[in-house]
């Protein structure tokens, strides 16, 4: 009996060992996708922070102009 499970311990791990290695290879490159899927959509936030930025900005100056017609007409 000893001899029997000594001979399955003997040929499953390397297999185990196998598996674990495609494994971790496997998580390093999912970890690496997700590391560029932040990077692109960080890019994408700063974009749309400029765009709103901007907008305040001409908003700001909208408000400002009509400001100035309103005091002229009073």
């Amino acid at each position: 009996m000893n001899l029997v499970l000594s001979l399955q311990a003997a040929y499953t791990a390397p297999i185990i060992m196998m598996s674990q290695n495609r494994q971790s290879a496997r998580d390093r490159l999912d970890a690496h996708n997700d590391y560029e899927v932040n990077q692109k959509a960080e890019q994408e936030v700063r974009a749309i922070l400029d765009h709103l930025d901007a907008q305040n900005a001409a908003i700001a100056e909208i408000h400002r102009l009509l400001e100035e017609l309103r005091t002229k007409t009073i």
